[in-house]
């Protein structure tokens, strides 16, 4: 298995383990001692935690590589945002409601994942 496979079945590994983490909010909240009342706390907890990790995961199963370290750091943003986001996403449609507040990260992460995107293809042309 070359280094790039180790990598990728390592990203993947962490995104399946955020999705779980994502699924479960009452376990991560009971793990970390964590309230898990309202609805935000739901969400929060899984954009925190589940999305988070995977975006982790996807930022090392797509890295290229540390250089240039403008790409990596654009890069890292916007899978962690773009996982963060997800994760949100599934919360407000398992748990519904979400509140004002709950709409603002959603708008932020999904700029911020778009935007880093869209910086990273213009970098490449």
């Amino acid at each position: 298995m070359t280094g790039r496979q180790a990598r990728r079945l390592a990203g993947v590994a962490l995104i399946v383990v955020g999705a779980v983490l994502a699924l479960s909010p009452h376990a991560v909240a009971d793990a970390l001692d964590r309230p898990a009342r309202t609805t935000s706390q739901l969400i929060n907890l899984r954009a925190s935690w589940g999305g988070t990790l995977a975006g982790l995961g996807g930022f090392v199963a797509w890295l290229p590589g540390l250089r240039p370290w403008w790409r990596a750091a654009v890069g890292l943003l916007a899978w962690v945002m773009a996982g963060v986001g997800a994760a949100r996403l599934l919360g407000f449609a398992l748990d519904g409601a979400p509140d004002g507040r709950q709409w603002v990260w959603i708008t932020a992460e999904v700029v911020l994942a778009v935007g880093g995107a869209i910086a990273l293809a213009r970098r490449r042309r």
